[in-house]
């Protein structure tokens, strides 16, 4: 077998992501938030080097079926995953797993839960169930060292409806076995992150069988690798690939009237824009002065999920960040709109560190 180039094969992916063809089939399903999601399966592969040995296609063929359930391949959200996994031919190809963050985020964004919780029980305590109410508690003083034997997922509806379950960690792993159709693969989520599989086994279970989801959600988690109707990646030998002249933050900064006062982002270049965005409505924007940003306007300003970045979490500013960062990498924008772009990226890092620090 011949070796593989980790680097060009990273490239290939990146060129085919970006491509302008593979842009306009996510712009038909998700449209503006397009490069989000081609960005999010480029972050995946890069913290994945068996993944960085798959198809091009495969790996963004995942990623438009995780992007039709709104969920995101970033590893560090857990929300999706594209797992590496050897066809018939083996030949190396990604496919799609939905993690058991991304389900429960699904099913909250219904609007119909007032919360959502899986939790670990642990050697010495019981599980004890109200068998007229149905309701589970917890019994019991957990052993030193504490291991856990098992979970307990449990679900509130705004309607007043409650459930909870309890399983071990034996009936889980029954259970992967039964119906898993990845249990005994080596680079398998039951083989590679456990606990994961464990979380995602017994939340779907409540869900399936007292709780709500979506209709169309629901039967894409039914099969998670057919394909995604009406909507088809071109081949690898099929795509236009636009030579590109990678540019410094600085001379981006510059460009855009930061100067010094600019804070640089996590990133060593700034790449021009490689293919058309989806259309977009033409949104007024108020020129963005340079100069010093304070806290105070930092915290003020409305990020791209309409929420204020004072009422953000940290994970969901990470996610910002990482949003942001997509946006200013890939979309054709005015000077006006990527200047308020950069700014956000600035004011983000603002806010995340000013809450770690507990200073607001």
């Amino acid at each position: 077998m011949t070796d593989i180039v980790p680097y060009e094969q990273y490239q290939e992916i990146v060129s085919y992501g970006r491509s302008q063809e593979v842009m306009e089939t996510f712009s038909r399903l998700v449209g503006r938030n397009a490069p989000h999601y081609i960005q999010s399966a480029i972050i995946a592969v890069q913290a994945n080097d068996r993944l960085m040995q798959c198809t091009p296609r495969s790996i963004f063929r995942s990623a438009l079926r995780a992007a039709t359930l709104r969920l995101t391949c970033d590893p560090a959200l857990g929300h999706a995953w594209l797992v590496p996994y050897k066809n018939k031919n083996g030949v190396l190809e990604a496919q799609f797993q939905a993690g058991w963050k991304g389900v429960q985020h699904m099913a909250l964004r219904t609007g119909k839960y007032r919360y959502i919780n899986v939790a670990p029980v642990y050697e010495g305590e019981e599980v004890i169930e109200d068998r007229i109410t149905g309701s589970l508690k917890i019994e019991g003083v957990l052993t030193s060292p504490k291991r856990e034997k098992g979970l307990i997922a449990s679900f509130a509806l705004l309607s007043g409806l409650q459930k909870s379950i309890y399983m071990t960690n034996e009936e889980m792993e029954d259970h992967g076995k039964k119906y898993s159709k990845g249990y005994t693969k080596s680079d398998g989520i039951w083989m590679t992150n456990k606990r994961a599989a464990y979380h995602k086994t017994i939340l779907l279970k409540l869900l399936r069988t007292y709780g709500y989801l979506d209709p169309s959600d629901a039967a894409i988690l039914e099969d998670e690798q057919a394909e995604v109707s009406d909507l088809e990646l071109p081949e690898e030998s099929e795509i236009t690939i636009v030579e590109r002249k990678p540019i410094t933050t600085a001379e981006a900064n510059k460009a855009l009237g930061f100067g010094d006062e600019a804070d640089e982002a996590n990133w060593s270049t700034i790449e021009e824009p490689e293919f058309p965005a989806s259309p977009v409505p033409v949104i007024e924007t108020k020129p963005v002065e340079a100069g010093v940003l304070s806290i105070e306007a930092a915290c003020k300003i409305v990020g791209l999920q309409q929420k204020r970045y004072i009422d953000m979490t940290i994970p969901e500013l990470s996610k910002e960040f990482n949003d942001l960062n997509g946006l200013i990498k890939a979309d054709k924008m005015t000077p006006e709109e990527r200047a308020l772009k950069v700014r956000n990226v600035k004011a983000v890092k603002m806010v995340i560190e000013a809450k770690r620090n507990k200073e607001i």
